[in-house]
């Protein structure tokens, strides 16, 4: 007798085929459900990095365009700085958190594809010439000071007005950081951040701004004087901006705004600037020379017969009011990403 002639077998064959055909098509459907799932999570992925992109390219974006003064309040709501949508990434925005006074976390926010928002956060230096004023504690800093018997360095009127120029004793961080003589004649130089370049790297190690490194105020200059040479402003009695030279500079008039030096700087007899000197080397003050506001060098300030550095808070502010380029949120150097920001942080 076959196999097939026996009792019962066909419903039996015929059983365990189904049940084959039950096991092939469970496996074949949780093959099916885990590339589903595979794929999935694979397309989420490729969703959360792509917001992650956006929301970058967002903080980056915003980095390389803002220019004025940041509108966040310290220890307030975020400021939403930009917002579009775009056909590829969907909505995005970069809002401002205003850590202290002169730092942000600029938060950018992303979505792609109706998905969860994600959120990116960058640390910020936003210069706020009230603060930049403030952190100085001698009207002339540098390694050391040369001055004539007949010379004068004064710090008796640092937040009064001057002829052409307002008072500042208004502004309460300056009065409480530089009024009631806290504020010395001559003093020597800062620590970093505020001079030096400490770890913040080889390019901070000549003439610094706050954050803003050498190459950083070449690049923003109004006035170029690269290579040295002699500086004759066109409008003696209105600001001329920020003007940056290098190895050694002449000014030969007068002038006003941000002076700034990688080199030495010799202002002429009889010449008056007006504003915030900045030198990496020697600062040389011919006979009856004047500057009005504050200097800063890395070398020796001399004062020649009858010079004066009348030492003026409001001018400096004042001078850093007027460069408008200086007026930006910048990356802060070496690692300063923030990511992922959990909702509601900001």
């Amino acid at each position: 007798m076959t196999g097939t002639d026996r009792p019962g077998e066909e419903g039996f064959a015929l059983v365990l085929a189904l049940l084959a055909l039950m096991v092939l098509a469970a496996i074949a459907t949780a093959a099916a459900a885990a590339a589903m799932s595979q794929l999935r999570a694979a397309g989420m992925a490729g969703r959360v990095m792509a917001a992650r992109g956006a929301a970058v390219g967002a903080v980056e974006r915003v980095f390389a365009e803002t220019l004025g003064p940041p509108l966040a309040g310290i220890g307030g709501e975020a400021v939403e700085m930009a917002a579009d949508t775009s056909a590829d990434f969907g909505r995005w925005r970069v809002l401002d958190l205003r850590l202290e006074r002169e730092f942000h976390l600029l938060v950018g926010e992303a979505a792609v594809g109706g998905g969860v928002p994600i959120r990116v956060a960058r640390v910020a230096w936003w210069l706020e010439p009230e603060s930049r004023v403030a952190a100085y504690r001698a009207v002339v800093e540098s390694a050391s000071t040369a001055v004539d018997a007949s010379a004068r360095v004064l710090a008796d009127s640092l937040l009064a007005g001057r002829e052409g120029l307002a008072a500042c004793n208004d502004v309460a961080f300056l009065a409480e950081t530089m009024g009631g003589g806290l504020v010395a004649q001559t003093g020597g130089l800062p620590q970093p951040p505020e001079w030096g370049a400490g770890d913040d790297g080889a390019s901070f190690e000549n003439v610094r701004l706050g954050w803003f490194d050498g190459p950083a105020l070449a690049a923003l200059a109004d006035i170029d004087l690269s290579g040295g040479g002699t500086l004759v402003p066109g409008c003696p009695d209105c600001w001329s901006g920020l003007t940056v030279g290098t190895e050694r500079v002449l000014v030969a008039s007068p002038g006003a705004g941000v002076l700034v030096v990688d080199g030495d700087l010799t202002i002429a007899n009889g010449v008056a600037w007006t504003g915030l000197v900045l030198v990496s080397g020697d600062a040389i003050m011919e006979n009856g020379a004047r500057i009005l506001g504050l200097v800063r060098a890395g070398g020796t300030v001399t004062l020649g017969a009858n010079a004066v550095v009348d030492g003026s808070a409001c001018a400096a502010v004042e001078a850093l009011k007027t460069v408008g380029s200086l007026s930006r949120p910048i990356p802060l150097p070496g690692r300063s990403w923030i990511g992922p920001v959990p909702p509601g942080m900001e």
